[in-house]
């Protein structure tokens, strides 16, 4: 039987140090190589948010525009012609317990109504 799934989401699982800085650079790219399309039609980059849950709660949150706790505004830089998503920020906002945590990483288009999750998997805490 054959099968067709539209999820694009790749599974990847991230870790990062408690109350250490955070930086990570993902390049956005196509099956084929190409770049993903990260410009809406009215020539503007996507928001791109970065969520890290505790179960079903949301514990930490990176984005591109701006939000509410523990959200963090304006820690992810999107590069709409390179498809490039930077997310960094200081060592004060990383003081989650250690342990497994689920995330998901999306961009989406007001303009466009368009939202594709293009990360998932586990957001690891280590300590010493």
């Amino acid at each position: 039987m054959d099968k067709v799934s539209a999820d694009i989401a790749k599974s990847i699982d991230i870790t990062a140090r408690r109350n250490d800085s955070f930086y990570l650079k993902v390049v956005l790219t196509n099956e084929d190589g190409s770049v993903y399309n990260l410009i809406d039609s009215a020539s503007s980059d996507y928001q791109a948010d970065l969520k890290v849950y505790n179960n079903d709660e949301l514990v930490l949150g990176f984005t591109s525009a701006t939000g509410d706790d523990p959200i963090i505004n304006s820690s992810i830089e999107v590069s709409g012609s390179t498809a490039t998503l930077i997310i960094t920020t200081i060592a004060s906002n990383m003081s989650l317990y250690t342990g497994n945590y689920k995330y998901k990483l999306y961009v989406s288009s007001a303009t466009d109504s368009e939202t594709n999750t293009v990360m998932v998997g586990k957001f690891k805490i280590v300590d010493i």
